[in-house]
């Protein structure tokens, strides 16, 4: 009995075309495209490469970057090798209709947003097999990726842009995603970002571990899908271009910081100017950050671009405080009398200037045992009431100069308030001599309010309001940009270390 081929079949040696001859490689009867290409019991290698067309701008609020490339697979599949039944064919090129009719892998974008097959006409696939059945899968792709960066250096920040491919149906005991040898992953030399720089990529191969619970495989038989999977990376290694950023918002925040300084060479007395410049400089410093700032995406942390926010808007805000603060002192009527001309002595008779009276007086009326036992020549003596702020002379005879410095006590106890004198009840006081002048000359001084600090006895320091203004203005000239230049120092090195 002669046995006859079934129709539904047809043999392989009378094949006209690479086309056809394919079209009976994958006939039902001889080929089965959902099963894969066995390998002897080993999980079968998909070799992959590929292409980098292009690379989009990393858009910052919505954390995505966007990829063109080509991927290409190969993998040996036994049941299309032709070398024996068409020798003379070299290689078997199809598109779609190839692809629709082998087994192919499916491989996904773990870190996928959206993706979609590139083709102005049709989709730009193609498929090679070769005589001893390897199979060339190539096809052009458009990605948008997510990518979670990390702003806390924004804008001097270096991102890493991961790219994973990851088996989706068989885990690693059936296949495994490996790169080609030799250049796995290429990219076009034209390639250009337009607020990025790409500085390197990198690529790994590794593996993607899932694990369901028992009731999941028990009910909806979820153990297909557990396991490891074969997973292939590449890293894209970005730095930020910082020139938009240096010259349209960290020069002009600067320049507003530096004028805001204007105000301590004004008089402290000029309330509209310094009040104007003072509030403009804010508002503008504000209004910069605002627009600068709008692209990214609300973050938990505190980024680089917040800290020299705060900052420049503490210099600002702080030159509207001394301007307050010195017009305030600029204002008041009464001397001061400091024991130094320094910071301590300065802000602790303006900003509490009863306690610092209080305190003065004290340390006068201790000071005056001192006079008498260093065995200085006796002088005047004077009681002081503090019920009626009197003067009463022990010695008249011992009075050589009309002129002494009664008249200079007086004024500065008078100057004092209530409680101030209180403290030096019924305590003898010597007073030296004047040199003729007490009268007169201390008189002229005090009369001229800006004139410069005049010593007063027993080594104290009386400076008027005004001085006490200017000479707070005259500090913060220095104070302020030389603080500034230090946070410039460790700022600028922390960004970029």
């Amino acid at each position: 009995m002669m046995m006859c081929r079934q129709p539904s079949c047809p043999s392989l040696e009378d094949s006209r075309s690479s086309y056809e001859l394919l079209q009976r490689l994958t006939e039902p009867c001889r080929y089965d495209r959902f099963s894969r290409p066995s390998h002897n019991g080993d999980p079968l290698p998909i070799y992959t490469r590929m292409f980098v067309y292009y690379l989009g701008s990393v858009e910052t609020h919505s954390l995505q970057f966007t990829a063109h490339l080509m991927l290409r697979y190969r993998w040996r599949d036994p049941r299309l090798s032709y070398s024996a039944t068409a020798p003379t064919m070299s290689r078997v090129i199809g598109e779609k209709v190839i692809r629709e009719r082998i087994w192919v892998p499916h491989v996904y974008l773990v870190n996928e947003h959206d993706s979609r097959v590139m083709g102005a006409d049709k989709e730009d696939v193609i498929v090679t097999v070769k005589p001893s059945g390897t199979v060339l899968f190539s096809i052009r792709i458009k990605v948008t990726m997510m990518c979670i960066m990390n702003l806390q250096k924004f804008p001097f920040d270096q991102q890493t842009c991961p790219m994973v491919f990851e088996s989706w149906m068989y885990n690693t005991t059936e296949m495994k995603l490996k790169w080609e040898e030799n250049n796995p992953v290429i990219l076009d030399n034209k390639l250009r970002l337009t607020e990025y720089c790409l500085q390197s990529h990198s690529h790994n191969e590794s593996q993607g571990s899932y694990e369901f619970a028992d009731m999941d495989i028990d009910e909806m038989g979820m153990d297909r899908f557990g396991g490891n999977y074969s997973r292939l990376q590449v890293d894209f290694h970005l730095k930020r271009e910082v020139g938009h950023y240096i010259m349209d918002y960290y020069v002009p925040s600067i320049l507003l910081v530096v004028v805001s300084w204007v105000s301590f060479w004004l008089d402290p007395n000029a309330v509209p100017g310094r009040t104007t410049l003072g509030t403009s400089t804010m508002l503008t410093f504000i209004t910069l950050t605002r627009n600068s700032g709008s692209p990214l995406p609300k973050v938990s942390y505190i980024k680089a671009t917040e800290i020299w926010f705060m900052v420049c808007t503490a210099f600002i805000f702080g030159s509207l405080v001394e301007f307050a603060f010195v017009n305030t002192i600029w204002r008041r009527k009464n001397n001061v009398e400091l024991k130094k001309v320094n910071t301590k002595h300065v802000l602790r008779s303006t900003l509490t200037p009863t306690l610092h009276r209080k305190q003065t007086m004290m340390e006068r009326c201790r000071s005056c045992p001192d006079m008498v036992e260093e065995g200085r020549k006796p002088q005047p003596e004077i009681s002081i009431y503090g019920a009626t702020n009197t003067l009463s002379v022990g010695s008249l005879e011992s009075i050589r100069d009309p002129y002494a410095s009664t008249y200079t006590l007086s004024s500065t106890l008078a100057a004092g308030s209530t409680e101030s004198t209180q403290d030096c009840q019924d305590i003898v006081i010597p007073v030296p001599g004047s040199g003729g002048r007490g009268y007169k000359a201390q008189n002229m001084a005090q009369a001229d309010g800006l004139s410069s600090p005049s010593p007063s006895p027993q080594g104290f320091t009386t400076m008027t309001p005004q001085q006490i203004a200017q000479w707070i203005d005259r500090r913060s000239r220095v104070v302020f940009p030389a603080s500034f230049v230090v946070f410039n120092v460790l700022y600028w090195g922390f960004v970029w270390i």
